[in-house]
């Protein structure tokens, strides 16, 4: 679908496109109705028709009507019908925090903390009512010109308890490979711990100005993720003090078991890095390292190189294969 300004969807009248992801193109546009500008959400023109679209924008709009908090994006309506779906959210003034870290590369350090503060406090309101995020990225957080963050796109967000859902094309399990939780990588559906996992990241991102895992394809960083340890922040970043250090690094470690226990505790300690007992920390995960055989690729459970490229193949042929019975079903 390519809309014009000017144009009219029911009520709304587009402004102009905001972009687009890899399940849907956004548009900015005027609600007449309540006098405020919107965006409008449309998924891509092969899976318009596919039904389970249309139950993953009802499940977003039910998300959207169970969290109310000042960083995370309102949903207003899903609109359309079951073959033409579209969504309808708060429009926010700003720019994604991919685009701030394309410009500024790293941040400052109490900018890049209250960034993260404030997405850990969304994430953990998210958490508290039994939403996980699951594709927690830059290109999913706005950061308005107040420098105040807003999470967004809550379109593979798993609720406690439901039933799983896939779009036509791909399973739910899909995230981001640079965020990926270990887990996630590995197939299971994810929780709170995958969520912190991705803001580790995020945070390690915006405070060193790259990601601990890097390569020239998706699969050499998802194995990364599931075998090797990230470098120390202090390895690209000698100005980040050792408790925040620390706080980020239990964030982003391997067994979810030895993150932080909730998105709140991982909140609080970067809000109060006075409270953080680095050495022990900085102790802890080194011995967790030791005791997983950390010898870079490879290291986790001693499983050598191959053996976990070939699950992670696995896992992303078995993903293809889903997708095309589930359209051809559909077809």
């Amino acid at each position: 679908m390519m809309l014009q300004p000017g144009e009219r969807i029911d009520r709304y009248t587009v402004v102009h496109k905001l972009g687009h992801g890899g399940m849907s193109e956004v548009y900015r546009a005027h609600d007449p109705q309540h006098q405020r500008e919107v965006v409008l959400k449309f998924p891509h023109e092969d899976m318009a028709g596919d039904p389970a679209t249309y139950e993953r924008f009802r499940r977003e709009i039910q998300i959207g009507e169970r969290l109310t908090h000042p960083n995370i994006q309102k949903l207003y309506e899903l609109a359309g019908n079951q073959l033409d779906p579209y969504l309808v959210l708060e429009y926010v003034d700003g720019v994604t925090l991919r685009d701030v870290l394309r410009k500024e590369r790293r941040l400052p350090i109490e900018r890049a903390v209250r960034l993260c503060v404030q997405i850990a406090e969304a994430l953990a309101y998210a958490h508290e009512h039994h939403v996980f995020h699951r594709d927690l990225k830059p290109e999913n957080v706005i950061v308005t010109p107040q420098w105040h963050a807003k999470v967004m796109d809550f379109g593979i967000a798993f609720v406690e308890g439901s039933r799983r859902v896939t779009w036509g094309q791909m399973s739910s399990q899909v995230g981001t490979p640079d965020y990926m939780a270990p887990e996630q990588i590995k197939g299971n559906r994810g929780d709170q711990r995958t969520d912190i996992y991705a803001l580790g990241m995020i945070a390690y991102e915006c405070l060193t100005g790259r990601l601990p895992y890097e390569g020239d394809n998706a699969l050499v960083v998802m194995s990364q993720h599931v075998t090797a340890s990230p470098p120390p922040l202090g390895q690209f970043a000698g100005h980040v003090p050792p408790a925040l250090e620390e706080t980020v690094m239990k964030a982003i470690r391997r067994s979810p078991d030895a993150r932080w226990p909730s998105m709140r505790a991982f909140a609080d300690a970067l809000q109060h890095p006075d409270q953080i007992d680095a050495p022990a920390l900085r102790a802890e995960r080194e011995q967790q390292e030791r005791s997983a055989g950390n010898g870079g690729v490879g290291g986790q459970m001693g499983l050598p190189t191959w053996q976990v490229v070939v699950i992670v193949v696995a896992v992303l042929v078995g993903l293809v294969l889903f997708g095309v019975v589930v359209q051809l079903l559909h077809g």
